[in-house]
């Protein structure tokens, strides 16, 4: 059983049971009930039997026969004992307490403790002192039934509170048939979290062969822990993992995790390394890093196993340093970035930015005037190995003014002028790709501007009597103007997209919906949920020129696709959300993502997410959880890959939950790998015990 099991149980029925008969701070009355109450003064003894009932503090106290020692401080319990208190039963045959020195005794004890569903039968259950315990011949488990699927038992365990307890003879059962035994266990007895193993994780996967995976959790202080993970597989050999994490004062954290394993497929040590912290060193100052590393382009492709990770194209590693002043914000960032395509043989060409430094200026009213000043500044560094490197100094400051003309319209305009300095170096010769012809510095400055009119027009839809639910519509017309300055571009440096600025001249015109419900909810507190959310919008260029990854338009044609946003919530369990652009001119479909989820609140739950782009994805996503065969509980996710014509990635789950324990079996099947994972768990207590067996 786990130390905090036992400290729990010993606590309560060795130390309850004081209380009842009246120890020092317990505080209340105590009232005592029995078909005879006598007092013999000589031994300052009374006696109370038959039926005897003893209430107060929180705890009823049931035997044919109790009696009180007033000078000894001592009190006893005989046949048919039973303790309840807050749902947590005690029954023996007796009960001795002496709350002076705070020692115990039960004999013949049956324990239940309603918080954690704990079952604990002794031959004796003994209380030695103030933090100590002793328990003869007993045996734990949390299953209900009077032959119990699994339970431990020990010949013997003495605990010390705040330090260690320790069993002899412990053998662990499945329903009556001893499977493990362990000659002596000793672990740690603390109040709070505990080392110890967890639930131990086999499988079997094409790259790695057999696996088994072995964790333990150390509890290094009050502020610190970490996990370590040995992981075996066949295939591949051992690897051992580390995740550390812990707290720092003002809120400061932080993480760390890594892995290695020496491959004996490729016969070359291999890992990964991630490490995240964040220091509040002040209230206006913070230093934040993301450190990401990895040995090989291959690693996460072989090892990993969620998706998102095992497919990733990158690895992005910063450390940034960020200060606010009243109105501005200073940040300086270093960027890295690992690049793990397939196509490339290394990361000489790969770009890094080192270091970005931000200076941000909320706008701030110029000198009571309906004018606002604010500005976007920023210095990179950019460096790599092979290729073009250099500086880029961005420069944008902007005057906004804002206006009630009339009514309920709202409108603002801004203009601003934006200055990007550069200085580059290790160009190379113009080979058609639109690269600065030399050198040296380049300046280039564009005009920007625009303006936005808009209104918020309100209602709300009472029921009768004014009785809930209510419901507010909110809509939002607007019309948003927009002016970037169009210039050859060509002979810039190019280091990234913000190089080459799109030349701009449209106004989008838009019409937004919201939709709220005020409810009934529980307790009769009010209870608000939107609804519905609808946004239909379009823009108009007169340069006719624009072009974007979302939003095309074509020479002599200036209208930009209808763009269709929508979140629809009818009802607590449903939900369904819709991003689409329609282009007007060929009268298709641009790019669509649509998502539909619901679920019952009892664990049955469904998804499905459509995303498309033309002529460049296609794919379908779905996903569902069914718990109406219980106790089996099924998991199933899956992506389709209507470009490919085939399953980029399926997962199978499959859970049996007993009253008290659970055996999960996973099944992952992936284009490259398929994985298949066994894990099992005891109720109360999730792994086999936090022990260090001898």
């Amino acid at each position: 059983m786990s130390n905090r099991q036992i400290i729990f149980i010993a606590t309560l029925l060795l130390s309850a049971p004081a209380a009842v008969f009246g120890q020092g701070d317990a505080g209340g009355p105590v009232y005592v009930e029995a078909d005879t109450l006598t007092h013999e003064a000589a031994q300052d003894r009374i006696e109370a039997t038959g039926n005897v009932r003893i209430r107060g503090r929180g705890m009823t106290l049931l035997s044919d026969r109790a009696l009180l020692f007033s000078e000894r401080n001592e009190a006893e319990a005989q046949g048919n004992v039973t303790l309840m208190s807050d749902g947590d039963t005690l029954r023996a045959d007796r009960l001795l307490i002496n709350y002076q020195d705070n020692t115990g005794e039960v004999e013949q004890g049956d324990a239940f403790i309603k918080k954690g569903n704990f079952h604990l039968r002794a031959t004796r259950m003994s209380k030695l002192g103030p933090d100590s315990y002793r328990i003869e011949k007993g045996s734990f488990t949390t299953c209900d039934a009077e032959r119990p699927s699994w339970k431990f038992s020990a010949s013997d365990v003495e605990i010390t509170l705040g330090e260690y307890a320790t069993g002899k003879h412990a053998l662990f059962y499945l329903s009556d048939v001893p499977v493990f035994y362990f000659p002596y266990l000793i672990f740690p007895v603390t109040k709070e979290r505990q080392s110890g193993f967890l639930t131990p994780r086999g499988g079997n996967s094409n790259k790695k062969g057999l696996t088994l995976n072995l964790a333990y959790y150390w509890v290094i202080s009050p502020s610190q822990d970490a996990t370590v993970n040995l992981d075996i597989q066949s295939k591949r050999g051992v690897g051992l993992g580390v995740d550390y994490r812990y707290i720092r004062k003002r809120g400061s954290e932080g993480t760390f995790r890594g892995f290695v394993i020496y491959d004996t497929e490729q016969q070359r040590f291999r890992g990964d390394m991630s490490q995240k912290h964040q220091e509040i060193v002040s209230d206006t100052f913070n230093i934040k890093s993301d450190i990401n590393l990895v040995t090989d382009r291959d690693f996460y492709r072989d090892f990993a196993e969620q998706t998102g990770v095992y497919n990733r194209n990158q690895l992005d590693s910063s450390l940034s340093l960020t200060k606010h002043f009243r109105r501005q914000v200073l940040t300086g960032e270093f960027h890295y970035v690992d690049d793990l395509r397939e196509d490339l043989p290394d990361n000489n060409k790969t770009l890094q930015k080192l270091p970005v430094i931000r200076l941000t200026g909320v706008r701030e009213r110029l000198f009571g005037t309906p004018l606002f000043f604010s500005h976007e500044s920023s210095f990179t560094n950019f460096y790599r190995r092979e290729g073009i490197k250099g500086q880029r100094l961005d420069l944008h400051p902007v005057l906004t003014a804002y206006a009630k003309p009339f009514g309920g319209l709202e409108a603002s305009a801004w203009a601003g002028y934006r200055l990007r300095l550069y200085n580059a170096f290790d160009v190379p010769a113009d080979d058609g790709n639109n690269l600065p012809e030399a050198d040296g510095s380049h300046v280039m400055g564009l005009a920007t501007a625009g303006g936005a009119v808009s209104s918020t027009l309100a209602r709300v839809y009472e029921t009768e009597h004014g009785a809930m639910p209510r419901i507010r519509h909110v809509l939002i017309p607007e019309v948003r103007y927009s002016f970037v300055q169009e210039r050859d571009q060509k002979k810039l440096p190019f280091f990234d997209f913000d190089d080459r600025l799109v030349g701009e001249n449209r106004v989008v015109y838009s019409l937004a919906n919201y939709v709220t419900g005020k409810f009934a909810g529980a307790g009769g507190d009010a209870e608000y949920r939107e609804l519905l959310y609808l946004k239909l919008s379009q823009g108009y260029d007169f340069s006719e020129t624009r072009r974007d990854l979302l939003t095309l338009v074509d020479a002599k044609r200036p209208f930009t696709d209808v763009m269709l946003e929508a979140r629809v919530n009818p009802l607590k369990q449903f939900s369904l959300s819709l991003d689409t652009r329609f282009n007007v001119y060929d009268a298709n479909v641009s790019t669509t993502a649509v998502s539909a989820d619901v679920k019952d609140g009892n664990g049955n739950a469904a998804g499905v997410i459509y995303r498309f782009a033309r002529d460049e994805v296609e794919y379908l996503e779905g996903r569902a959880s069914v718990a109406l065969l219980k106790p089996f509980y099924f998991n199933y996710a899956s992506r389709y890959s209507f470009d490919r014509e085939d399953f980029l990635e399926s997962f199978y789950s499959l859970e049996y939950r007993h009253q008290c324990w659970s055996i999960n079996v996973t099944y992952r099947d992936r284009v490259d790998n398929k994985e298949f994972f066994v894990s099992f768990n005891l109720g109360g207590i999730g792994s086999l015990g936090t022990v260090r067996v001898f």
